[in-house]
């Protein structure tokens, strides 16, 4: 009980200007009863702290705290004091006393409870490290995950990321919690549990097996790739999203074929798969923007490479609807996803012919009309489809 609960009491009567005799008479109890509260010789039961509350029109937390303001501040202090020594990396052991301190304090807030498992979950990864948490087997690094398990501080890290993931709604606390839980799980070698975090976030979804799942596990390898060509595909949303709000066709277009750069590089085979549909989409805005600036030449140019990665994408949907699988071979994806009944997609050479080439209504190649070039381009798709 907080010793100051009978000053408060009596502060609270003064103000009101009540006597003891009628603060007893309402809660039921004995005006005696009152003045042993008021001088801290004994305390009220709990159950007549809401009456109280109500009664002076208080919060319970204000009666038990000295001031809730106050008590914000000083928490803030613990986290404040708590993050400048995580900036100055002071020793793991300093932040966990500080917040065994700060939650004996003001036990259960999330706040310090997130800082005081990060800190063990700190401590539990340099004790792995130093102590050797794998070794070199035919040249590749296998993890023990005995080894780490045997550090037993992971253990009360990871009660309270799961106790916060169950109870907290602040979701800068819940992602900080799902992210270092997935690692604990994934050093001591609970992937499922690794796999289960994942799938609750999925906008980070592979970042999150990629950290946990590191070179532990014999399919961490096919994460990375996914989520390598996941920030290629994201980066590819932004560079679009840019590149249609500025008025400068020059910016649009360097924008674009960046991102083009950037899919041949990563698929220097040529063999891109799905991503063909990617690829046409950049060639075909580049050519529109061509086309505005009078570049005829370079916009053939571009619809060209539009109508080759069209029609690698249609083979590419051929391929996996009838094998059920498709086997990438760049060096930075080896993948062979089994996904056939997830590639929900139409076949796009008749959509470029109709949509884009044909359509009268398309003021980009009004000008291209008459042209023989793009005469025969229209023709050869024609041909095909």
């Amino acid at each position: 009980m907080n010793i100051k609960i009978g000053a408060k009491i009596k502060a609270l009567r003064k103000r009101d200007d009540i006597t003891q005799e009628r603060l007893a008479e309402v809660l039921g109890v004995t005006s005696q009863a009152i003045s042993k509260w008021e001088s801290e010789s004994g305390y009220p039961d709990i159950e007549y702290m809401t009456p109280i509350a109500n009664f002076f029109n208080v919060t319970i937390d204000y009666l038990f705290d000295h001031d809730t303001a106050e008590k914000r501040r000083k928490i803030e202090e613990y986290c404040e004091q708590y993050d400048a020594h995580y900036r100055e990396w002071k020793p793991f052991q300093e932040r966990i006393d500080m917040m065994r301190k700060a939650l004996a304090e003001f036990p259960g807030e999330e706040k310090l409870l997130v800082r005081l498992a990060t800190a063990l979950w700190y401590k539990w990864c340099d004790q792995s490290m130093e102590h050797g948490s794998g070794e070199w087997i035919n040249g590749k690094w296998v993890h023990n995950f005995e080894k780490c398990k045997s550090f037993i501080i992971w253990e009360e890290a990871a009660k309270i990321f799961e106790e916060l993931l169950a109870t907290s709604i602040d979701d800068s606390i819940r992602s900080e919690c799902r992210h270092l839980l997935a690692y604990i799980y994934g050093g001591i070698g609970e992937k499922e549990k690794v796999l289960a975090l994942a799938e609750k976030c999925p906008d980070c979804k592979y970042e999150t097996l990629v950290w946990a799942l590191n070179d532990r596990y014999d399919d961490a390898e096919m994460y990375q790739q996914r989520l390598a060509i996941g920030a290629i595909s994201s980066l590819r949303k932004h560079f679009i999203a840019v590149a249609e709000k500025t008025k400068d066709l020059d910016i649009k277009i360097e924008a674009l074929n960046k991102v083009i750069d950037l899919y041949k590089f990563y698929f220097s085979d040529g063999n891109c798969g799905f991503y063909h549909v990617f690829i046409d989409g950049l060639y075909s805005m580049c050519a529109e923007a061509l086309v505005r600036q009078n570049k005829f030449d370079e916009a053939f140019e571009a619809l060209e490479n539009t109508y080759y990665h069209v029609k690698q994408f249609d083979i590419y949907l051929d391929k996996i609807r009838k094998e059920g699988k498709f086997q990438y071979t760049s060096p930075f994806l080896n993948l062979s996803p089994d996904y056939a009944n997830e590639i929900h997609a139409v076949k796009q050479l008749p959509e470029f012919l109709n949509r884009q080439l044909k359509d009268e209504y398309d003021i980009f190649y009004k000008n291209l009309r008459d042209d023989p070039r793009y005469i025969a381009l229209i023709n050869k798709i024609e041909a095909e489809i």
